[in-house]
């Protein structure tokens, strides 16, 4: 049984990933471990797709083509309740090594790793370099996502009001 299991399907990622030949779907798996959570290596792979099968993301008489499995020893911190105070004090630590450590996989906080938090973080990281700004972004996740963005805004931006299928 895998507790921490990671889908997605990258079918419009690199053809290394999913090659133009392939008829079906690619679906990409990113397994957790640790010393409290084990991972048996020698029936990994059939775990897996059983228990793609149980999310009926694969139907039991669906063809897997090809795998692969790759195993890191250090990937990235995985989700924990200590995780976010143990990132903040890492974080602290890198910017007084004038370290800015920015982005999903730089500042390990998911709550604000999708493209448009990632935007911001650089908007933000080059604010406070710059002007000695403050990253709100990255210290105030659940701020900046339960609301709308009306302070970073271009003076030459024009702002439309309405929806698209409404005509205007």
């Amino acid at each position: 049984m895998l507790s921490s299991l990671t889908t997605s399907t990258p079918t419009t990622d690199s053809t290394k990933l999913c090659p133009s030949q392939l008829t079906g779907t690619s679906i990409m798996l990113e397994v957790s471990e640790s010393s409290y959570k084990t991972v048996n290596h020698n029936t990994l792979l059939a775990d897996s797709v059983q228990g793609l099968i149980n999310t009926d993301l694969l139907k039991p008489d669906d063809e897997v083509v090809s795998t692969y499995v790759c195993r890191f020893d250090h990937g990235y911190p995985t989700p924990s309740l200590e995780r976010y105070g143990a990132m903040t004090n890492i974080l602290i630590y890198l910017q007084e090594k004038n370290i800015l450590s920015q982005g999903r996989f730089g500042s390990w906080k998911y709550g604000v790793g999708n493209q448009d938090h990632s935007f911001m973080l650089g908007v933000e990281a080059v604010e406070l370099i710059l002007f000695s700004g403050f990253e709100v972004t990255l210290s105030n996740p659940d701020f900046v996502n339960s609301r709308a963005n009306t302070e970073c805004r271009l003076a030459s931006t024009k702002v439309v009001q309405g929806s698209l299928s409404s005509g205007q």
